[in-house]
């Protein structure tokens, strides 16, 4: 089994459990790949979190804990190498230009191996933080619109395909803290009845062509089953999205648990699994590491679902 996504509370602030301990429960419960991604360094203090503020840490702390993380991770990865295959990587944070260019730089250094492309702001607010912030995010789009929301996240999640990430974060992670009522003054629908492709043309657009750009140079679509407890029923991204990348990306997906404490590492990975399943999904893919070079490797569902990781589950 593996996951392309996890932290540690060694370097999150938001974790828990230290990176030693999440790798040897990532062992003791059958994986055989694991991408280490701790989240890049925030260029600027607008963007810390409020428990990075309540411990006194400026940006110098991030990019601090980011070089110890590295350090740290390659111990982990020799100390573990004949138990697990750990990939060392890290989250871009896809904040703006000079973010996505800083990850740029990042992908220079010979320690990592591998990146998540996942977007957290929109015009410099969380959008997965809580509703309130969400709803900011809103207002802060042109003309106050989801729509444009939505537009302007996925344009932000193009601009970090263009890194090349071997995985994509939680596709459409915009959705995660959208309030219940949201309604969408330029169809008369409440969001959750919206259809992007038909009620949003000019967003589906952007995603379509996010999709093409990632599909063009093998990229894996994570399947992350951290949506499920959030609240949703589903892993990130939803059906519709599913679809879209099955049509116009290659189909290729990968699991991610983004667990931060040990007690998320592998949950909810059997809905995720039929999830795939229910879409007529056949192959799963993951990295893999052939002769020290990174690789993406696909397998039969059936022979993952032999596989005795699910009897710990």
């Amino acid at each position: 089994m593996h996951s392309h996504h996890s932290h540690s509370g060694d370097y999150i602030s938001h974790a828990h459990d230290p990176l030693e301990t999440m790798v040897q429960n990532y062992i003791d419960r059958g994986f055989e790949v694991l991408c280490l991604t701790e989240h890049m360094p925030r260029l600027d203090q607008t963007y810390l979190y409020p428990e990075e503020k309540e411990k006194g840490y400026g940006i110098k702390d991030l990019s601090d804990d980011f070089s110890k993380y590295l350090v740290h991770a390659k111990k982990v990865q020799s100390k573990y190498s004949d138990k697990i295959k750990i990939i060392i990587g890290f989250e871009v944070e896809g904040i703006d230009d000079t973010h996505v260019d800083y990850s740029a730089e990042i992908l220079k250094n010979p320690s990592v191996q591998m990146s998540v492309g996942s977007v957290h702001y929109v015009h410099g607010i969380p959008i997965d933080f809580s509703k309130d912030l969400w709803v900011s995010a809103k207002t802060a789009s042109k003309g106050g619109l989801t729509r444009s929301l939505y537009k302007d996240y996925f344009e932000l999640v193009s601009n970090v395909i263009d890194l090349k990430p071997q995985v994509v974060g939680h596709f459409d992670l915009i959705r995660l803290c959208q309030p219940d009522d949201d309604f969408d003054d330029s169809t008369n629908k409440l969001t959750k009845d919206v259809r992007i492709k038909d009620d949003w043309p000019e967003v589906w657009g952007v995603i379509i062509s996010t999709i093409k750009k990632a599909g063009s140079y093998g990229a894996m679509f994570e399947l992350n089953s951290a949506a499920i407890r959030k609240g949703w029923d589903c892993p990130y991204p939803k059906s519709d999205l599913v679809q879209a990348i099955i049509e116009y990306g290659g189909g290729r997906f990968c699991l991610s648990d983004d667990a931060h404490s040990i007690n998320q590492i592998g949950l909810n990975y059997k809905k995720t699994l039929q999830y795939l399943k229910d879409h007529g999904v056949s192959k799963l893919y993951h990295l893999d590491v052939n002769n020290g070079v990174v690789v993406t490797v696909a397998d039969d569902i059936e022979n993952i679902e032999t596989s005795t990781f699910w009897s710990a589950y």
